[in-house]
């Protein structure tokens, strides 16, 4: 029995339950069986499916695609590969999801598409699946005193948006250069993470963002772009904090890359570099219909929402949920569930014991952030039921407002004042101000954040500062300013001796100068009274260098009457714009799905004799053209294939089909009795002859 025959002959509870199950799959343009079936039997409708099974029922399914690959009709009972207790279980599911039937009251068939998307050969059942690893996981739970979560949940906010803010100012102080590939070395984003006290993963994650969220740009200049703050970048910081993290969560979790490949390279020869797209997919496997890292990241939420408020478990164990949870998602490497539990956990949403680092527990703004997330996804799913069976969508991957109030509750006042101590370290006791930032950084590195921050002054940094421009009497000043006691002595002898070593050598900015064709009229302009203002000292017959700047002097000689002109470059000097990177804007045309009001008519319809399968005649569709070829490698029945070549001609071949996956269909050619190949998108029409082979 076909899959179309059996929607047509099934009952009317396995019938809705199907229908239920994959939302994705109704058409309603065409509420028929025979497209009903062939959208299940595509690879996308067959890869979706696989994707909404466990880890338990992969493992039926897949004994199942490895006895198909011998006999389409597989008996269950009488297989000694198949486990008879586990698939009566699993059993109802798959035919909910369209990728087993009965074929008859002891045989199931599958959809043949499985079995090229699965590892179903000799060489893959060799070896273990990484689901199926075995290893002892720590599987203990430790609690997590309520204060402790308090506290470290409003700590880790203030600390990711004080490290967002400097990371923001460095790149503003010191742009970096783009290199050919567009992105930035790790040498240099390193650097920065040893200036903001970050490390190398925690510090791409911030860059990745901020580029997100167009806070850092690209200056518009051809011979030397350089990555820097975005010209509203200062705004955005210093704006409402709690929207400042709410966006940062939302590009996180919307992040297609993975840090882990990022900072250790694809590959052993193949180097990647940060703020720049790879060329190529870094996860290999089975694709995902969804994007995997957001993917990964919302089903990581999950499991730690599940564990409960309070309590905690070891990483291993929840990488193991994951497992089970996704087991076909391409991250099944443990460092990048790792890593993603240390970035929740720095940004709030996750929380460690303190005798245990390895273990890990929500936070109140992570159960929070799951919980809305869920009821996100429940929403978008009866809006747009196309994203079942999976339930996962990435436009709802958006901080609730609740989860904002709760994070801007928190957040205690910034502070405008630090403590400036005689070892040379400014403490601020809270979040600290961004105007108070800025000019600590000008003087100090950052040596620790948290809901405080400890700057570090030294010779290095007051001697960076001072090469900017900034004179000791300027240094000491600012920071008296923002100092709520006087400043210690220690400070004034390192700003003075500083100070003393630089003052031997002094660049000043740049004065007038004037050159003439004809030395006389320098004279002229020497012996005026008028221009004594412009201090004019002759250095040649023709060339005079003044104490002022060329705008004060041009304008004593127009109002001494000397004809002169300001000299000009090549061309006029065009002020420099930061781009900000973004991803091209795509519109997506959603194919109108059937709702939740509309369903029941849907299905009546359906059931209804007209919507059953029609007698065999041609197909206009890939996706018909694949059911009936299907249908008829089942039967055995012999099909005349239109097939059109690369320069659009036609000719007809007459094949028993054998199998139809991957995208081709295989059987005997009748007229030469050899095996064939057929590319599915080549072919124009499919015949069913009615007398069977």
């Amino acid at each position: 029995m076909t899959f179309s025959q059996w929607l047509s002959h099934s009952s009317d509870t396995d019938f809705e339950s199907l229908v239920r199950t994959r939302r994705d799959l109704l058409q309603p343009e065409s509420p028929t069986i025979p497209s009903l079936a062939a959208a299940a039997s595509s690879r996308i409708g067959v890869s979706r499916g696989i994707e909404a099974l466990t880890s338990a029922q992969l493992d039926v399914f897949i004994d199942l695609a490895k006895s198909a690959r011998t006999s389409a009709d597989i008996n269950v009972g009488e297989n000694r590969h198949i486990d008879d207790t586990r698939a009566e279980v699993v059993l109802p599911r798959l035919r909910d999801l369209g990728l087993a039937w009965p074929s008859s009251e002891t045989t199931w068939r599958i959809q043949s598409e499985a079995i090229t998307l699965l590892p179903t050969s000799a060489a893959e059942s060799a070896r273990a699946h990484p689901w199926q690893a075995a290893s002892e996981l720590d599987s203990s739970i430790e609690a997590i005193p309520t204060t402790l979560i308090h506290n470290s949940e409003r700590a880790a906010v203030a600390e990711v948006i004080s490290s967002l803010r400097g990371l923001v100012d460095e790149l503003a102080s010191s742009p970096i250069s783009r290199l050919t590939s567009g992105g930035i070395s790790k040498r240099d984003v390193t650097r920065i993470g040893k200036t903001i006290d970050l490390g190398l993963e925690q510090t791409i994650t911030l860059l990745l963002a901020a580029k997100s969220l167009r806070l850092i740009g690209v200056l518009d200049d051809p011979l030397d772009p350089q990555w820097t703050a975005s010209d509203d970048a200062a705004d955005v910081l210093e704006g409402d904090r709690a929207q400042l993290w709410a966006a940062l969560m939302t590009s996180w979790l919307r992040e297609p890359l993975d840090v882990t490949q990022l900072a250790a390279g694809a590959s052993a020869n193949e180097r990647l570099t940060v703020l720049t797209s790879p060329k190529k997919s870094l996860f290999k496997g089975f694709s995902q219909s969804q994007p995997t890292m957001p993917l990964l990241r919302f089903t990581i939420l999950e499991i730690l929402h599940d564990i409960g408020h309070g309590s905690s478990r070891s990483a291993e164990w929840i990488h193991a949920q994951v497992l089970a949870t996704r087991p076909l998602i391409p991250a099944h490497d443990f460092a990048m569930t790792e890593a993603i539990l240390h970035t929740a956990g720095a940004f709030g949403l996750a929380t460690t014991p303190l005798q245990n680092s390895e273990h890990f527990g929500p936070s109140r703004f992570g159960v929070l952030l799951a919980k809305g997330l869920r009821s996100a996804m429940s929403a978008q799913a009866a809006h747009d039921p196309s994203i079942a069976p999976v339930n996962f969508s990435l436009e709802s991957l958006e901080v609730p407002t609740d989860v904002v109030d709760a994070v801007r509750l928190g957040l205690v006042d910034e502070v405008e004042t630090v403590l400036i101590q005689s070892d040379l370290t400014a403490v601020a006791t809270g979040p600290i101000e961004p105007r108070v930032h800025h000019i600590l950084r000008r003087f100090a590195v950052v040596e620790a954040r948290g809901q405080g921050t400890v700057y570090r002054i030294d010779a290095t940094t007051i001697e960076a500062s001072m090469q900017a421009g900034i004179n000791a009497e300027d240094a000491l000043a600012q920071l008296a300013e923002i100092s709520a006691e006087a400043l210690p002595s220690t400070l004034n002898f390192l700003v003075q001796n500083t100070a003393s070593k630089l003052r031997r050598v002094q660049v000043a900015g740049a004065r007038a100068v004037l050159v003439v064709d004809d030395p006389v009229d320098l004279d002229v302009i020497l012996s005026d009274q008028a221009m004594l203002p412009a201090g004019l000292e002759r250095l040649a017959p023709t060339v005079a260098v003044g104490q002022l700047g060329p705008e004060r002097t041009m304008h004593l000689l127009e109002s001494a009457e000397h004809h002169a002109m300001l000299h000009s470059p090549s061309g006029p000097v065009r002020k420099r714009k930061v781009i900000t990177q973004a991803e091209p804007e795509v519109h997506l045309r959603k194919r109108a799905r059937v709702d939740d009001a509309h369903l029941d008519d849907y299905i009546r319809i359906l059931r209804s004799p007209g919507a059953r399968a029609a007698p065999a005649t041609s197909t206009d569709e890939p996706l018909g053209h694949m059911d009936r070829l299907r249908e008829a490698a089942g039967a055995g029945q012999q099909v005349t294939i239109t097939l059109a070549d690369s320069h659009g001609k036609e000719r007809l071949i007459d094949m028993l089909p054998a199998t139809v996956n991957g995208g081709r269909v295989r059987g005997k050619v009748k007229t030469t009795g050899a095996e064939a190949s057929l590319s599915i998108a080549r072919i124009v029409s499919v015949d069913v002859v009615e007398e069977q082979s």
